[in-house]
């Protein structure tokens, strides 16, 4: 897989889920609600996290000075939140529903997720993106 089309499947989901959390703010609030209150899906959520971090940095460990190390600390970023809601469930249950409570970090959040979506799809769609990853 391309360093182009990792940015392109991260850019997809960051712009669905922060668009998603604008359009449909009482449904992701359930969600997130219903992600730490149910055990299984937490557990879940920390598995996969881990393994999409585990794939990213073992296949794409590099830290380079160019564009590409993004990928990198993506990786890095998910394999330590996996781990982190494996080792330590209940800070990630306070720190889920101290967000859910305040609609206006929840808002703000969406925004910059927004923000990194239409980066990482700069970079992986746009021709002038691909120069950065030469």
């Amino acid at each position: 897989m391309s360093d182009a089309q990792i940015f392109q499947f991260f850019s997809i989901v960051y712009l669905a889920i922060g668009i998603g959390i604008l359009v449909n703010y009482d449904l992701y609030k359930k969600i997130f609600t219903n992600f730490v209150e149910n055990t299984a899906c937490l557990y879940y959520g920390g598995v996969m996290a881990i393994v999409v971090g585990f794939l990213l940095v073992t296949f794409h460990n590099t830290w380079t000075k160019d564009i590409s190390v993004i990928i990198t600390i993506l990786g890095w970023m998910a394999l330590a939140k996996g781990v982190l809601i494996l080792v330590g469930p209940k800070l990630m249950i306070s720190l889920t529903k101290a967000m859910v409570e305040k609609e206006k970090f929840i808002k703000i959040e969406a925004i910059i997720i927004i923000i990194a979506g239409l980066g990482l799809a700069f970079l992986g769609f746009c021709s002038v993106g691909h120069d950065y990853l030469m």
